[in-house]
């Protein structure tokens, strides 16, 4: 039986990784020797974002962190809505007693100004955060796991990328593929469930509850 889900952000509740990117961007390069590039920035995600800029951004990581915030906070004024569908599917899950958390790449500051900036933070009581050392999201899905006495059929992940069906089937949880965001490619594996709406997983969410 179904008791919990838990969700990514980037790219799964919110349209933000096109913002993550243009706030390093613009934020981060004046403390490098290069421009940045889309590429070498994503090449940072699975970090949160003190790992990130500390990855590229040498001795000057503090001030160039401290810009990063202020840039993300600026640009995420931009993005203040989650995708179609998302707040209806929350409010129903946690209508019918579905425990909702939150395992996301994020740092705790980050998360808590998307969670702010899109209306979206009294929906989880549980937040699990990236470190700056190492991908950490398949270490954290197995603590959820284990804090909550929950056995992995009793909790799905859904998430956006092929990392993040990865580090569930690394905890034994079901991963959930988000495919609603037009301007992402969706690199799933043949045997991922991939959703192209939030009204499509709405819909698959509702049969395993019923089960």
């Amino acid at each position: 039986m179904l008791k919990m889900v838990a969700f990514d952000f980037d790219g799964t509740l919110a349209p933000t990784i096109s913002m993550v990117i243009k706030a390093f961007r613009s934020s981060v390069t004046p403390y490098v020797e290069h421009e940045l590039t889309t590429q070498a920035i994503v090449h940072t995600f699975g970090l949160n974002e003190i790992g990130m800029v500390k990855s590229v951004a040498g001795p000057r990581w503090r001030e160039a962190l401290a810009a990063f915030y202020e840039a993300y906070t600026q640009a995420h004024r931009e993005v203040t809505v989650p995708y179609p569908g998302m707040v209806e599917l929350l409010t129903r899950l946690r209508e019918q007693g579905i425990v909702l958390a939150l395992v996301t790449g994020k740092a705790a500051k980050s998360c808590q100004i998307s969670l702010a900036m899109t209306v979206l933070t009294a929906f989880f009581p549980i937040k699990l955060y990236g470190s700056e050392f190492e991908p950490n999201k398949a270490a954290n899905l197995r603590q959820l796991l284990s804090s909550q006495d929950l056995s992995p059929a009793a909790v799905c992940y859904v998430g956006d990328t092929r990392s993040d069906f990865e580090a569930a089937a690394q905890a034994g949880i079901q991963c959930l593929t988000a495919a609603w965001d037009p301007d992402q490619q969706t690199d799933a594996k043949a045997d991922q469930l991939v959703f192209r709406s939030v009204d499509q997983l709405a819909a698959y969410l509702q049969v395993r509850i019923a089960r």
